[in-house]
C-alpha cells in the first residue's frame, strides 16, 4: 500500500514503528537481537523474538547493492521493480512524506511497471503478498522480504538477457547438490532431528507429530501454527519428504497431502526431490487448501539459512560447512 512513496521517495521500506533509531551502523546478529529486546521488552516467546530479528536481519544485510527489488501493486496486476543504490540502511524520523515505514534502504525505480500477465503462473504464484491473507500460496509470502523463485524469467522479463545465465550459478548448484546428498545419508532419527529444528527455525509454535498413512515413504508429517507479525496465526500442515535425488513428485502425492489439511489451514510439502509440473497446479487448485512446494535445491537454501542454529553435532554430523560457507 505505499508502493506509491517507495516510487517517488527513491526507496524501499520495512515497518516495525516501535523501533526509532538508526539501524544502519549495526553490524552483527548480536548487535540486532540487543535493540529488538531493547524495544520488545514483553516478548516472552524466543521464537517469535528470532522472528522479528531474522525479519529485519534480511532488510539490513541480507539485501546487497544491485540487487534487483520487486513491489507487486495493490491491484496485483503491476510489478514495479528496480535496483538497490549502494548507500547503507537508513531511517527517516520525519514522517513528512507520510509513509510510516521508516527503516529504509535506497533504490533506483524503473521507470515503468511490468505486468504480472507477462509472468507465468508459478511466478505469480510465488509472489503474493499479505494484502489478501486467506489468497497466500508460498510460506515466503508471510515475510516482510523474501527471495524471489524464478529469478532467470524476472530477468528476461526486464530485458536483462545478459544477466539470466547466472541466475543460478554453478557453484550454487553443486553446493545444493552436496547438501541433498549428505541429507541422504543422515539415519531416520537423525532426519528427523534435523526437521524438528527446521521446524523450531520457520517458528512453528505448539506444534506436534501427526501419523502419515500415505503412499510414500520416510515423511515426517507436523502440524502447528505460525505467528505472523500483524500479528495473526496461520495453522499450517508441514510435511517433510526424503525421496530420492532426481526424483519429481507428483499431483497425485500433493492431492493426498490435502486431506489431511484442516479447514482454513495451509499447507507445506518439502522434498529433497523435485515436483512435476502437475504438482505444481495440483499445490495452487482453486477452493482447495493451498499447499506450498519447496523442493531439494530451496531446501537446501533453507537449511544454509538456519545452519547456525542447528545443533553441532548434527551439523558436525552433515560435514557441511564448508560447503555452505563457500556458497
Amino acid at each position: 500500500m505505499y508502493a506509491d512513496n517507495f516510487l517517488k521517495g527513491g526507496f524501499v521500506g520495512i515497518g516495525w514503528r516501535e523501533i526509532s533509531e538508526d539501524l544502519g551502523p549495526i553490524k552483527t546478529r548480536e548487535q540486532l537481537y540487543s535493540v529488538v529486546r531493547r524495544y520488545f521488552p514483553d516478548i516472552q516467546s524466543a521464537i517469535l523474538l528470532s522472528n522479528y530479528v531474522n525479519e529485519i536481519h534480511r532488510f539490513l544485510f541480507e539485501i546487497q547493492p544491485n540487487d534487483h527489488v520487486i513491489i507487486p501493486s495493490t491491484e496485483a496486476d503491476l510489478l514495479s521493480y528496480g535496483v538497490v543504490d549502494a548507500g547503507t540502511p537508513y531511517y527517516d524520523p520525519s514522517g513528512e512524506d507520510g509513509c510510516p515505514l521508516r527503516h529504509r534502504r535506497p533504490v533506483t525505480w524503473a521507470a515503468e511497471p511490468i505486468r504480472l500477465d507477462d509472468f507465468t503462473t508459478p511466478f505469480r504464484d510465488s509472489i503474493r503478498t499479505l494484502l489478501d491473507v486467506p489468497a497466500h500460496t508460498r510460506m515466503r509470502s508471510l515475510l516482510t522480504v523474501f527471495m524471489v523463485e524464478h529469478k532467470a524469467e524476472f530477468i528476461r522479463a526486464i530485458g536483462r538477457p545478459e544477466m539470466a545465465a547466472s541466475a543460478q550459478p554453478t557453484a550454487r548448484m553443486e553446493s545444493h547438490r552436496i547438501v541433498l546428498e549428505q541429507l541422504m545419508q543422515l539415519t531416520p532419527p537423525e532426519f528427523e532431528r534435523l526437521v524438528v529444528q527446521l521446524l523450531d527455525a520457520l517458528g512453528f509454535e505448539d506444534w506436534e507429530r501427526t501419523e502419515h498413512h500415505g503412499m510414500l515413504r520416510d515423511v515426517f508429517d507436523a502440524y502447528g501454527d505460525i505467528t505472523l507479525s500483524f500479528p495473526a496465526r496461520i495453522r499450517l500442515h508441514a510435511r517433510f519428504h526424503r525421496g530420492n535425488l532426481g526424483a519429481r513428485v507428483g499431483a497425485d502425492a500433493v492431492r493426498e497431502l490435502r486431506q489431511f489439511i484442516p479447514f482454513g489451514g495451509h499447507g507445506l510439502y518439502i522434498t529433497t526431490a523435485d515436483f512435476q509440473p502437475a504438482a505444481a497446479a495440483a499445490a495452487g487448485e482453486e477452493g482447495f487448501a493451498r499447499i506450498s512446494l519447496i523442493n531439494g535445491h530451496q531446501l537446501a537454501d533453507l537449511i544454509a539459512r538456519h545452519w547456525t542454529h542447528l545443533p553441532g553435532e548434527l551439523r558436525d554430523r552433515l560435514s557441511l560447512e564448508q560447503a555452505l560457507v563457500r556458497n
